[in-house]
């Protein structure tokens, strides 16, 4: 049994934890050993770095942590045995591992989350886990720029080529005079 110190510091460090977070997940863990967990904690560290964290919570102080801030309607979802799952840049990514653990774990159960402040449920959280990353849609977006630029070139230098041709055909008829 925790003291009513250990909570309110528990309580802090939560809160702390969510107000930089982007997005939290509310995962079931019924069922898992310790080895699934740490198991699960390395994919995701592999997937974001230090940027999401698996964390094990008690209902009550993640539902005080997240009162006020963008992330309270968690709370429906924080029945029963919660891990949290929270990113704090690429929720995509932290969805994508913990869609594709749920599919290899038939124990292991996403509840939903919030994500940007709007609830989602565990149909949401498989959507988002099928969007790309923030890396991938940059490329395309680099892509996407890059093309018409790339397409521009070839036509200039495709015109370049043509008037050089006609100036190279130009001066050989003047020789010949």
């Amino acid at each position: 049994m925790l003291t009513r110190q250990q909570k309110t510091e528990q309580i802090e460090a939560l809160r702390n934890k969510v107000a930089g977070a982007n997005s939290l997940i509310a995962v079931d863990f019924r069922g898992m050993t310790v080895d699934n967990a740490n198991a699960l904690r390395a994919k995701l560290r592999a997937a974001g770095g230090k940027q999401i964290e698996y964390r094990v919570a008690k209902n009550t102080l993640l539902t005080i942590a997240t009162r006020g801030t963008p992330h309270e309607p968690i709370a429906r979802h924080l029945q029963g045995p919660t891990a949290i799952a929270i990113a704090f840049e690429e929720p995509s990514a932290m969805a994508k591992v913990l869609v594709a653990y749920a599919k290899e774990n038939e124990k292991f159960r996403i509840k939903g989350g919030v994500v940007d402040g709007e609830l989602v449920d565990p149909a949401g959280v498989a959507v988002l886990a099928q969007l790309p990353s923030k890396l991938e849609l940059r490329g395309m977006l680099a892509g996407t720029l890059q093309s018409p630029l790339r397409n521009l070139a070839g036509t200039l230098q495709s015109l370049l080529g043509h008037l050089r041709n006609a100036l190279e055909q130009r001066q050989q008829k003047l020789e010949a005079n």
